[in-house]
């Protein structure tokens, strides 16, 4: 918690979308919605996001990703952003420049290999070693990794990685 006086940190929640569908139907990728087990894992993730406060949300445009950040049901504004669909992670950063620096809670409901890539590059050497040792090598659906940092939204180049959580953390690691 900052003392008077003191910048208060930006949070950035990078979370992959929970467990789609096959193609099954031939309606393309972005139209893949969420499968029975990835239904579950959001609403699991909701509960684990608990109290978290969440300012904004910014939402890839692609069906499993709307259906996971509708099943956690946040208080929270909701943008859907189409250039976050399949997006890599100079794209993600270019979408949170445009975010308010009033703003200090964002969560990305987004997909590989771009929120884990972004997550890695911006990793200080000061992030918790556990958190990103159970986001390292993989990130699977419904993976969760909480960043920090000072300065505003515009200049994010490094932030400290301080939480991260798995619904199913005993799925095989890399």
């Amino acid at each position: 918690m900052a003392i008077r006086g003191e910048p208060k940190a930006h949070q950035l929640y990078l979370l992959r979308h929970a467990d789609a569908e096959g193609d099954q139907y031939g309606l393309g990728d972005a139209s893949r919605g969420l499968s029975r087990d990835g239904r579950a894992q959001a609403r699991l993730m909701a509960e684990l996001l608990g109290r978290t406060s969440i300012d904004l949300v910014l939402c890839s445009t692609a069906t499993r990703a709307k259906q996971t950040t509708q099943l956690l049901a946040l208080p929270a504004p909701i943008r859907h952003l189409p250039r976050l669909y399949n997006a890599n992670a100079r794209q993600v950063l270019a979408e949170l420049a445009a975010v308010d620096d009033a703003i200090h809670s964002v969560l990305v409901v987004g997909h590989a290999p771009g929120l884990p890539s972004l997550a890695y590059s911006l990793a200080t050497p000061d992030s918790d070693a556990g958190a990103l040792a159970m986001i390292r090598p993989v990130f699977p659906p419904a993976t969760l990794v909480g960043l920090e940092f000072f300065g505003g939204w515009t200049g994010l180049s490094q932030a400290r990685v301080f939480r991260a959580l798995l619904t199913d953390p005993d799925a095989p690691r890399g």
